[in-house]
């Protein structure tokens, strides 16, 4: 929690101890995704937010300039473990861009074999989760989705072209026995509803 309201991101991170192996099992920890965006930062010499922008974003033909919190004005570290504020044109495209093996109107955006990967279960205990993506089905249907601390979902069900996005403010809770929160699949079925 202490990730949301430090000025200071990058000393919270790099203080906290490792405690696992990491790569072993499981365990969603939003601090590894932040230490992957620092890493990512070092690596190519650029903020995160400019090298998604550039990467990929502005390539797929997102329409707006979409903010990524940073934890302060000083240090300008983006938040790579959330707060991405965009429009669901652009965040079902950004689906569409994975559903599409990292293609985009011909040209390779991201690479299919890191795409294939992060769509796939790395951990037996975990059937649910690839990198980055959460896992389900739908009536024998492959389904991957991300989604937001509050709730909203860019769900791909790339068996029929679709993609159903959600900007929420509220979050359900998960059902229980079940990575899904309780109306995940309520916004399937409407969605499903809406276009037969």
């Amino acid at each position: 929690a202490r990730s949301y309201f430090t000025s200071d991101l990058k000393s919270l991170i790099l203080d906290l101890e490792v405690v696992e192996e990491p790569g072993q099992k499981y365990k969603y920890l939003s601090s590894d995704t932040q230490l992957l965006g620092m890493i990512l930062e070092k690596a190519t010499g650029k903020n995160l937010s400019d090298y998604l922008s550039e990467s990929f974003w502005k390539p797929m033909g997102a329409k707006i300039a979409s903010p990524w919190q940073v934890d302060s004005k000083e240090n300008n570290l983006v938040k790579a473990f959330c707060c991405i504020a965009s429009s669901a044109r652009d965040f079902a495209r950004l689906g569409k861009l994975y559903k599409q093996h990292g293609k985009w109107e011909g040209r390779q955006l991201l690479d299919s074999t890191f795409i294939t990967k992060s769509l796939t279960p790395k951990f037996s205990n975990a059937p649910f989760y690839g990198y980055g993506w959460w896992l389900g089905k739908y009536k024998d249907k492959e389904i991957f989705y991300s989604r937001g601390h509050l709730g909203q979902l860019a769900i791909v069900i790339p068996e029929d072209d679709l993609i159903i996005v959600r900007l929420g403010n509220l979050i359900s809770k998960e059902e229980e026995g079940s990575a899904h929160s309780k109306d995940f699949y309520t916004y399937i079925e409407e969605a499903y509803t809406i276009i037969n």
